[in-house]
């Protein structure tokens, strides 16, 4: 198995409810080609999985007869319906770009679209943060305008800024959440808001993030937090009703296990489904499915696997589950539905292991392991976030170094989701609590597994690219080679430059360059460059907003002019996902300066 096995593969996504209680979804493959290409194809799964366009399809939802959708019309996105009895899609808009829509109770539409398409070239505006978005670019500031469709026609809704970011239909009004100015925009604060025959009210917020709205028979269902735990703080599912909004759980919401064979969306929650309303929990590196009734008693479904989406429907639940040695596969009341059946994929289960730390916490992580006796050769890789967690989904990244003859030691260090509010903290630590963590588990499995301690490797990407930087300047000569990828060295130039910056350095170290620029700069792995003495290699995207390529270069550059033996991979035209959704050609090309560089240096 190499790199190449990319090509090959077939991803599930986007799983929503379909006509008659069958689910639909997104079909992804990767035409081959100069270059290869996605390509994501509306489906119909009824006990075989049926295609229902030829062409690109996103976003997908369903309300009788049709199924809606979103496709590309040269350079914008538009809003396309089909008539599921028979027929060909129809297109509903035309604009400058469609960027999200809600449906109806009586066949109208909500969509948020831009007002004027962009002019290449010409200089952009902005009064207002943030202006950019990894994966989308520069922002179209107070250019997005909300219209209703229905009956082929167009009205303007809502023209503001900051512009809503979300929306879901209701008996009593169109809910949004937008921020309520330039500010609470910039700070991260939502507020919820009730649109009714054009008036705006206000209902709830303004403290915090809120995000994925669901309306049910039994009032609004929604996720949000206060940053009351700064960076670390944990999601709570929040029930309106009557004008009170009332927590219902809290805890590691969502899925925020690392995997890199995914594609699409995966709607996560919560949904209502007549008898509570269901959203995906993360706990313990396994991503479980949660029924919760409207006095927050939760209770944790069964599941083969990590649940990655899932969607109630009168015929039952339907899920997206994956795993360590499979990437997502369909289950539900009409069996299983497994897309790359056939496909040689040989991914091999990692051990699981834990090391008890002298504070008395414990540290859980896996060794994956090679073909025969050892000592292997370990490659310590240190996961994104710092707030995700590595558990129960594929890597093909790890199966890779395996399979070329590599050990994998992977854990989740405090910092890490799914293990309590407390576990989550760093506090401003950064390189300290975290750093001991992961040393901590490196000495456990180089006692406890045939692994070669004159050979250790360390790798990592965003978060996990600023330890490896941190590690090998803070101990010059534990690591025999290193991989940093996308990582970050430099917290005073990041502020202003990354599409998270302000928000995220203040959250995460409690700092501002101006109040207390000492602490960015001593929590910069750049002000120890001198120390590094382990060959690296340096992968970045040179379109990457959330960790600005800058990062990259400057780090490169400085080891490059001390000495150090060091590599620039560096991509055009593509942003942080890389790894995960970036050109599949990109991506291989990545997975085999990986190879090279351990195989040069490991």
């Amino acid at each position: 198995m190499g790199p190449e096995v990319l090509l090959r593969l077939r991803f599930l996504s986007d799983l929503t409810p379909g006509p008659e209680g069958f689910p639909l979804l997104l079909l992804t493959d990767i035409v081959e080609g100069e270059p290869p290409r996605y390509r994501s194809r509306l489906a119909l799964f009824d006990g075989t999985l049926r295609l229902l366009t030829r062409e690109e399809a996103k976003k997908p939802r369903y309300a009788h007869p049709y199924a809606y959708f979103l496709r590309k019309v040269g350079e914008a996105q538009e809003l396309f319906r089909l008539d599921l009895r028979g027929g060909e899609a129809e297109r509903l808009t035309e604009t400058p770009g469609v960027l999200d829509y809600a449906l109806g109770p009586g066949g109208e539409v909500a969509f948020l679209a831009l007002k004027e398409a962009p002019k290449p070239g010409s200089p952009r505006v902005y009064e207002g943060w943030p202006f950019k978005f990894d994966g989308r670019g520069l922002l179209p500031e107070g250019n997005v305008a909300l219209y209703l469709w229905k009956d082929g026609e167009k009205r303007l809704l809502l023209d503001r800024y900051p512009a809503p970011k979300e929306m879901a239909f209701a008996p009593e009004g169109l809910y949004l959440v937008m921020a309520e100015d330039v500010p609470a925009q910039a700070e991260g604060r939502d507020t919820l808001y009730l649109l009714q025959d054009g008036a705006l009210q206000k209902v709830y917020g303004g403290v915090g993030p809120i995000f994925a709205l669901e309306w049910s028979p039994e009032g609004l269902f929604f996720l949000g937090h206060a940053f009351e735990r700064a960076g670390g703080t944990e999601a709570r599912l929040y029930h309106l009703r009557d004008g009170e909004a009332r927590v219902l759980l809290e805890g590691s919401l969502l899925n925020s296990v690392n995997s890199d064979l995914r594609y699409g969306a995966y709607p996560q929650g919560p949904r209502w489904g007549g008898d509570g309303v269901y959203l995906v929990r993360t706990e313990a590196g396994l991503a479980r499915l949660y029924r919760v009734d409207l006095s927050g008693r939760a209770e944790a479904l069964s599941a083969g696997g990590s649940v990655l989406a899932f969607t109630p429907t009168e015929r039952g639940l339907f899920l997206l589950t994956e795993d360590f040695t499979r990437p997502a596969r369909l289950e539900g009341p009409l069996g299983p539905f497994d897309p790359n059946e056939g496909v040689a994929l040989p991914l091999a289960e990692p051990l699981y292991t834990e090391w008890e730390s002298p504070e008395g916490h414990r540290v859980p992580g896996w060794v994956l392991l090679p073909e025969g006796p050892g000592p292997h050769p370990v490659i310590l890789y240190i996961h994104g976030g710092p707030h995700t967690a590595f558990g129960r989904a594929p890597m093909l990244e790890f199966q890779l170094f395996r399979q070329a003859g590599y050990a994998v030691a992977f854990a989740n260090p405090r910092g890490s989701t799914g293990y309590g509010q407390d576990f989550a903290l760093l506090e401003g630590a950064w390189g300290e609590r975290d750093e001991g963590d992961l040393l901590g588990f490196l000495d456990h499995v180089l006692v406890h597994f045939p692994l070669d301690p004159a050979r250790v490797g360390v790798a990592g990407g965003s978060y996990g690219g600023y330890m490896v930087n941190w590690l090998t300047a803070r101990h010059p000569g534990r690591f025999r080679a290193a991989v940093t990828d996308r990582s970050i060295c430099n917290w005073l130039s990041f502020f202003g430059a990354s599409d998270i910056g302000p928000r995220f350095t203040f959250l995460e170290l409690l700092a501002k360059p101006w109040e207390r620029p000492e602490i960015l700069w001593e929590k910069s792995p750049l002000r120890l460059v001198h120390r590094v003495r382990t060959p690296t290699l340096v992968v970045h995207a040179e379109g990457d907003h959330r960790c600005p390529i800058d990062q990259g270069e400057t780090w490169y550059t400085a080891l490059l002019h001390l000495g150090v033996k060091t590599r620039f991979f560096r991509v055009p035209e593509e942003g942080h996902e890389l790894s995960r959704s970036g050109r599949p050609d990109r991506r291989i090309a990545r997975l085999k300066a990986y190879l090279d560089w351990w195989r040069e240096n490991l």
